[in-house]
């Protein structure tokens, strides 16, 4: 006894629309997620211009120095010119990074701008500016000998003696300029889970359009089957 002929024409369609609107929700599972990596793009972004400017001394220790991280934040000591290294970036420019003493013993990794690493740092005490960052990740290229290929804090940590704060600062272009250097570039972490929310948004929008394929697939496979038995009746 073959099936009627309403069902057999009005299951497949049920079976598309179940998969359009599965693709549909897919879809917008996907859009959220790529908002999401959007939207974290702009937050790393314009914290390095926040306000207000931060302070960072002998009452930022442990855990809370990461909460200097991406912020505009000021430091008062001087430089120790005798800790300076270059740290070479992918296009071959150098930024000149000197250890930087506060007035409790640590050190603060500066990097003052974009030079060759002979350049002088200024003496006495003074108040700098610019953008805290966490530690770069180390460098997988090769660089010239006696430079570094990023910041990598823990690598100064074992030239430099005095114990370093685990963040850098990045002189702000006028005072790099005072000091006879090209302001060098703000390299940006990359946010943690930003890339995984870019990869989920790929899937979602994957399995919106397998959704979507399988749902035809399914109900023409469906529509012949009932065809097949409506003939053999």
């Amino acid at each position: 006894m073959g099936e009627s002929p309403v069902r057999s024409r009005w299951v497949p369609r049920l079976i598309v629309a179940a998969g359009v609107v599965a693709a549909l929700v897919m879809g917008w599972l996907g859009l959220w997620q790529a908002q999401v990596f959007v939207d974290q793009g702009k937050s790393a972004a314009a914290a390095v211009t926040g306000e207000p400017v931060r302070r960072l001394d002998a009452s930022v220790t442990g855990d809370s120095v990461g909460a200097l991280w991406g912020h505009t934040v000021t430091v008062t000591g001087h430089y120790l010119p005798a800790q300076q290294v270059l740290v070479v970036g992918d296009d071959g420019t150098g930024r000149v990074v000197t250890a930087f003493a506060l007035a409790d013993g640590r050190v603060v990794a500066v990097a003052r701008g974009v030079g060759t690493g002979t350049e002088a740092a200024p003496t006495g005490d003074l108040t700098q500016t610019g953008v805290f960052l966490p530690t770069e990740a180390s460098a997988d290229r090769s660089v010239p000998p006696g430079t570094y290929g990023s910041v990598r804090l823990q690598a100064l940590a074992q030239v430099w003696p005095q114990p370093v704060v685990p963040g850098y600062l990045t002189l702000s272009p006028a005072e790099a300029t005072a000091q006879g250097l090209k302001a060098a570039p703000v390299v940006l972490p990359t946010l943690q889970g930003k890339e995984r929310n870019a990869g989920y948004a790929l899937q979602w929008w994957a399995f919106a359009v397998f959704s979507l394929v399988m749902s035809v697939l399914v109900a023409r496979n469906y529509r012949r089957r009932g065809l097949s038995l409506s003939d053999a009746d």
